[in-house]
């Protein structure tokens, strides 16, 4: 992170969590700390302390009502975040466990709670999956809320602010977010906070840049100072001069121009100018972003993760409450697939229906395929949920984790009966539903072969390929550096796999990371992939790309980078590639173009 005060301007580095560029005078607003007071209570005054700490559950749950009917209709669509606020209020983990420790200690309730908070984020320490890892975020917001009850202190208010700012703030909550107005507030800018937090989904909706995990953008930044707010490449600039200030109006217009384009030609076919046409999908999580991945151009969902259905309750989702969502996902995008992943999280992500026992290794345990196959009732209740959604529209399944034909073999069996039920129930599905499988395991590419006569379609999980092929662990912060897409390996085991699918005479797709990552599509074409999924905000730009060049030469490329031995000499022979075949978007002297996953190839160092 940048410097303290502040001969010129200050460049602040954080994570772009929603796309645009603002410029404007900075509003800072003090949430960081509760007081949080710490005290015993008698014996004679426990019962007094539990009902205050009701009675501000109870005033947390009317002020989240409220806000629900009074969400703005570009928001409306995310609603589910609040009910799913409205549940953790009352979990057992944190209801009943603050009312016990305030009887069992005799403390009072906001200590209490906070004890709550730290064995909370405790257990999601521990949690490897970095999305639902970051779930805590939510937690906190609803910890924070009551706190603010117990103690007295104000909700944030923005409607008295007189001129448009950029909002300057340790972090904010999707509450907080929703009463931004477009005309009041220019941007936000945080300490805290990730892409996938639900506050950077929410600014994302609404169309604010944003910035987060600047971590030190309150001590560094003062009320009124003139800020840039570069949420495509995570840049926060602090009292531009004019130099600075004419380059990002250059900027901003060059980026409302981009948008305007993305309208005009997001849904052109991706298509080469040699004939090769790409299937281009979209990853989803949630139901309301449906309406964006059309108006991005997607022609689908390549991958449909279902796990927020599971964490958003308290018990096991019924094949019922299943059916429902995943029906309407079918219904939304037909005549378009939706490919739906079955669970893919271990039994440590449940907080309460399924205990399987603490694992050294998460990532190397029971989860995804070995969870369901181990739980077959769980596994069961998916597939029924997905076969009877699949009579609504193109429904596609995949099978996460798979590392050999014996798991194919035992997920057809579950699949056979399944079916069998619903023929005798006399429950409509599609009969010949198509069936995928993740490779995301060394030993599903070097058994690609066989695996590829046993499924329809492949989709790499690049994520988790790389993590396992590298031995690497992504949220390791002394190895995550050593995470490299280019590395000679993975390139090689990326092409076996997709050659293996058209051998079989199967599809071969990518939904991981890599997918969307402008910079390896020339890679990706090169070797010959039919389908790429991705976040839907880099559609148009890959699109828009694939329109631009021929396949003949993608593929040129490719067989010079499979006889390569090290990253960086792949690395350095792309970049040229880039930079030749794509200039408008890697020509790091006129800016890069603006890339939607929240990186920049080059940054712009104003």
């Amino acid at each position: 992170m940048n410097s303290q005060k502040k001969n010129g301007p200050v460049v602040l580095k954080g994570v772009g969590a929603s796309p645009g560029i603002a410029i404007g005078p900075a509003f800072l607003i003090d949430n960081l700390k509760i007081k949080i007071l710490r005290k015993r209570i008698k014996e004679g005054d426990i019962d007094q302390e539990k009902e205050r700490f009701v009675r501000a559950i109870t005033e947390a749950e009317k002020q989240i009502n409220r806000l629900l009917t009074e969400i703005p209709d570009e928001l409306r669509k995310h609603s589910g975040i609040f009910e799913t606020h409205l549940l953790m209020l009352k979990d057992p983990m944190l209801y009943e466990r603050t009312l016990k420790l305030i009887s069992k200690e005799k403390i009072n309730a906001e200590w209490a709670l906070s004890k709550v908070l730290d064995y909370a984020r405790e257990l999601f320490e521990q949690i490897k999956d970095q999305y639902i890892r970051e779930r805590i975020e939510d937690l906190e917001y609803v910890v924070q809320r009551v706190q603010n009850l117990l103690s007295g202190n104000p909700l944030v208010d923005f409607s008295q602010l007189e001129k448009p700012v950029v909002l300057v703030a340790h972090d904010l909550s999707p509450a907080d977010t929703v009463q931004m107005s477009k005309g009041k507030i220019l941007a936000f800018v945080t300490d805290m906070g990730s892409r996938t937090s639900h506050t950077a989904i929410l600014g994302r909706s609404l169309g604010l840049p944003a910035v987060v995990g600047l971590e030190n953008a309150m001590s560094s930044i003062l009320s009124g100072e003139t800020l840039i707010v570069d949420g495509l490449s995570g840049n926060v600039i602090v009292a531009p001069d004019d130099k600075l200030l004419k380059h990002y109006n250059e900027k901003q217009q060059h980026y409302i121009r981009y948008q305007l384009d993305v309208i005009r030609n997001s849904n052109f076919p991706a298509e080469t100018q040699d004939g090769f046409r790409l299937k281009i999908k979209a990853n989803i999580e949630f139901l309301e972003e449906i309406p964006s991945i059309i108006l991005h151009g997607a022609e689908g969902v390549g991958l449909y993760r279902s796990e927020y259905l599971y964490l958003a309750h308290k018990e096991l989702p019924t094949d019922e409450v299943l059916f429902h969502t995943y029906k309407e996902v079918a219904e939304r995008l037909s005549p378009y697939p939706a490919t739906i992943r079955t669970l893919d999280i271990g039994g440590d992500k449940f907080v309460s229906s399924v205990s399987l026992g603490d694992e050294i290794n998460p990532a190397l345990g029971l989860r995804a395929i070995r969870l369901c196959l181990k739980e077959p009732r769980l596994f069961r209740t998916q597939l029924k949920a997905i076969l009877k959604a699949s009579a609504y529209g193109n429904v596609r399944i995949l099978f996460p984790l798979i590392s050999g034909k014996l798991e194919i073999i035992e997920v057809k069996k579950h699949l056979e009966e399944t079916k069998e039920e619903l023929w005798k129930d006399g429950i409509p599905f599609d009969e010949d539903i198509k069936l995928g499988i993740m490779i995301e395991v060394p030993t599903a590419v070097v058994m690609a072969d066989s695996l590829a006569k046993e499924v329809d379609f492949f989709s790499i999980g690049t994520n988790d390929l790389i993590q396992y092929s590298l031995a690497i662990d992504r949220v390791n912060e002394y190895v995550a550096h050593l995470y490299e897409p280019l590395h000679p390996g993975v390139l090689r085991m990326i092409h076996r796999t997709v050659e293996a699918a058209h051998e079989a005479g199967i599809e071969a797709a990518m939904c991981g990371e890599m997918a969307g990552e402008a910079m390896y599509l020339p890679v990706l074409l090169g070797i010959g992939l039919d389908e790429l999924s991705m976040n839907s905000l880099a559609i148009p730009k890959i699109k828009r790309m694939i329109r631009e060049t021929k396949q003949e030469r993608c593929s040129a490329l490719v067989q010079e980078l499979l006889v390569a031995s090290t990253a960086q000499e792949i690395r350095e022979n792309l970049l040229e590639f880039l930079i030749s075949n794509f200039p408008e978007e890697f020509n790091s002297s006129q800016g890069m173009y603006p890339d939607f996953s929240g990186r920049d190839m080059y940054s712009l160092s104003p």
